[in-house]
C-alpha cells in the first residue's frame, strides 16, 4: 500500500509519521518544509492552494492522509482571515482531492475540526457527526466548506472520503494554550480555576487520534463516513488541572473561584471567548466511531497526560522519536557541511598518503539504506584494493595496512561519510549500514523497523561496541535507539564515538 501524508512536520503529522514508519506501507511525505528536501521520501511543494500540482506525489498512490492546514489562530492579523483560510483549507484541500481522484486514489482521509460542529455544547447534549450547523468562525467555515466539497468529489468520482473531526489535541510537544497551562501548573502558580467543576470538555490525545487515523486507512466501514474522536473521558477544567498536577508531580494550588465570577470578569475586560473556553462545555459523542469501526481509545487520559508531562519536563524528549524528520536532518546537514570545511585539509592529506599506501585511497561500496534502498557509502580504504569486502567480525587484521590501522583506530576512515550525510543518504546517528549479503541481519532489522530511518555513522550499538557478529542483538539495540532518540542522546553518541567509545562495524 502506498500512502501520501501531508503535514508530516506538524504536531499531528510527526506522530502519525512515526507510527506509520512501523507499518508495512510505502510512505511518501508531501509538504512545504525546505529542510526535508534531501529526504528521498519527501516531496517538496510551495504550498497547498487552488493552483498547486500534486501529480508526482500521488502517482500510483492508494491512500491520501491530509493533515496539512492553515491552523486556527487566536489573533489573526490577516487582511481577510476567511480568504486566507479558504485558500488553504478549502480550495487547497479540494484541489488535492480532485487530483487524487483523477489519479485513481482509493481513499482520502481528511483531518477536519470539531469547529465544524460549533464552539460549545449544552450540558448533556454532545456534538454528533450529523449535527446541523454552519460555522461562522473563519477556520471552522473553511473546514466545513472543504467537507462539503469532498462529499461532492466522492459522489462524482467514486473515491472514498473519510472525515475525522478532533477536538483539542494534546500530547508531547503540544503548543498554545495547553502548553501554557502545563507551564503554569508546573510553576505552582495559584490559578483561579478550582471552581470550574460543572463543565465538561472532550479532549483527544495524540496517540488515540493517530490510532483512529490508522484504523481508517483500510477499514471497509470507514468509507464515506464522518467520525468524531476523543479519549472518551470528558472532564471539567478543574479536574483536568488536577490530573496535570499529578502527572507533573507538583502540588495542586488552584483557587476555588466560582465560574460565574470568572465569566463576569472576562466580560468586563472584553474577553468573553476566553471565559467560554475555560468555563463552558464542549463534548463530542463518539458512539458512532466506536460502534461502526469496533474501535475504542487504546490509551487513557491519565497515561497520555503523564506522557505529555514527562516530555515537558524533559525538553530533549520533544525533539522527536522519528529520526526521519526535523530537527535531526537539519543538525546532520549543518554539522556535515561545517565538518567538511574544517576537515578538508585532513581529507586532502589522507587522500594523498593513501595513494602511496594502496594506490586507491577512497572506495565506494553499495550498502543497504533507508527502506532497504541501495546507496554508495564512501570511506577511506584500509585494505589492499583486491581484498574481499567482508564485515568486521570476518575481516583479517593481517590484511589491514599500517595506514589503514591508524585510520581505523582514529576513526578517520569514516570521515568521507560526511558526504553521505550531506547528501541525505546517512545521518550522524543511526544504525550502521550493512551489506546486502548480510541476510540474517537484514531479516532481524527489517522485522524491527530499523530500515525506516537513515543509517548512521554512529549510534547506541557503536558506543556499546556491539558489531554485526550478533545480528539479533544489534537489531534490538538499533530498535531501542530509534525509539528513544533525543537531542541529548544524539550528541552523546557523537561525542562518545569521537572520544574513543565504540568501534563501529568494519568493512573494507
Amino acid at each position: 500500500m502506498k500512502i501520501v501524508l501531508t503535514g508530516s512536520t506538524g504536531f499531528l503529522g510527526k506522530a502519525l509519521l512515526t507510527k506509520l514508519a512501523n507499518e508495512p506501507v510505502e510512505l511518501i511525505q508531501l509538504g512545504r518544509n525546505k529542510d526535508n528536501k534531501n529526504n528521498p521520501d519527501y516531496i517538496y511543494i510551495k504550498g497547498f492552494d487552488s493552483a498547486s500540482q500534486f501529480n508526482l506525489a500521488i502517482y500510483k498512490c492508494d491512500i491520501v492522509i491530509h493533515c496539512a492546514a492553515r491552523v486556527h489562530i487566536m489573533d489573526d492579523n490577516s487582511a481577510s482571515p476567511l480568504k486566507a483560510f479558504r485558500e488553504v483549507n478549502t480550495h487547497g484541500t479540494l484541489n488535492l482531492a480532485q487530483q487524487a481522484a483523477d489519479a485513481g486514489v482509493k481513499r482520502f482521509i481528511f483531518i477536519s475540526s470539531i469547529k465544524v460542529n460549533g464552539e460549545s455544547t449544552e450540558p448533556g447534549a454532545p456534538f454528533k457527526p450529523d449535527t446541523d450547523f454552519i460555522p461562522t468562525d473563519p477556520y471552522g467555515l473553511s473546514k466545513y466548506e472543504a467537507e462539503v466539497g469532498l462529499r461532492k468529489i466522492a459522489e462524482n468520482t467514486g473515491m472514498e472520503i473519510v472525515i475525522i473531526r478532533p477536538p483539542l489535541v494534546y500530547g508531547p510537544g503540544v503548543k498554545a494554550n495547553f502548553a501554557a497551562m502545563i507551564k503554569w501548573v508546573n510553576k505552582g502558580i495559584p490559578l483561579p480555576l478550582g471552581g470550574i467543576t460543572e463543565n465538561r470538555r472532550s479532549l483527544v490525545s495524540l496517540d488515540n487520534l493517530v490510532d483512529l487515523i490508522i484504523t481508517c486507512i483500510d477499514h471497509p466501514k470507514a468509507a464515506n463516513q464522518t467520525f468524531l474522536v476523543s479519549d472518551d473521558d470528558d472532564i471539567s477544567t478543574s479536574k483536568l488541572l488536577v490530573r496535570m498536577a499529578t502527572a507533573l508531580d507538583v502540588p495542586n494550588r488552584m483557587l476555588p473561584i466560582p465560574s460565574s465570577w470568572l465569566t463576569f470578569a472576562a466580560k468586563l475586560i472584553g474577553k468573553p471567548a476566553v471565559a467560554q473556553r475555560l468555563c463552558g462545555s464542549l463534548q463530542v459523542d463518539i458512539s458512532k466511531t466506536k460502534e461502526l469501526l469496533n474501535w475504542k481509545p487504546p490509551y487513557s487520559t491519565v497515561e497520555c497526560l503523564k506522557k505529555t508531562a514527562d516530555a515537558f519536563l524533559d525538553p530533549s524528549a520533544q525533539v522527536s522519536n522519528n529520526m526521519n524528520t526535523f530537527p535531526i536532518r537539519t543538525l546532520d546537514f549543518l554539522m556535515a557541511f561545517f565538518g567538511l570545511l574544517v576537515t578538508f585539509p585532513i581529507l586532502l592529506i589522507v587522500t594523498i598518503i593513501g595513494y602511496f599506501d594502496t594506490g586507491s585511497p577512497v572506495f565506494i561500496q553499495e550498502r543497504v539504506g533507508k527502506k532497504k534502498r541501495p546507496f554508495n557509502l564512501i570511506k577511506f580504504r584500509t585494505m589492499p584494493v583486491d581484498t574481499k569486502s567482508v564485515a568486521s567480525h570476518l575481516a583479517s587484521t593481517a590484511s589491514i595496512t599500517k595506514l589503514g590501522s591508524f585510520l581505523r583506530k582514529s576513526k578517520l576512515d569514516e570521515l568521507p561519510q560526511l558526504i553521505n550525510v550531506l547528501k541525505g543518504e546517512m545521518s550522524f546517528v543511526g544504525p550502521r549500514p550493512n551489506l546486502f549479503n548480510q541476510e540474517e541481519l537484514i531479516t532481524e532489522r527489517d522485522s524491527r523497523g530499523v530500515y525506516d530511518v537513515l543509517p548512521g555513522i554512529t549510534g547506541l550499538a557503536q558506543v556499546n561496541t556491539i558489531d554485526m557478529s550478533t545480528p539479533k542483538r544489534l537489531a534490538e539495540t538499533d530498535q531501542k535507539m530509534i525509539q528513544t532518540i533525543s537531542l541529548k542522546k544524539y550528541f552523546q553518541y557523537i561525542i562518545k564515538t569521537a572520544t574513543g567509545s565504540g568501534l563501529g562495524d568494519r568493512v573494507k
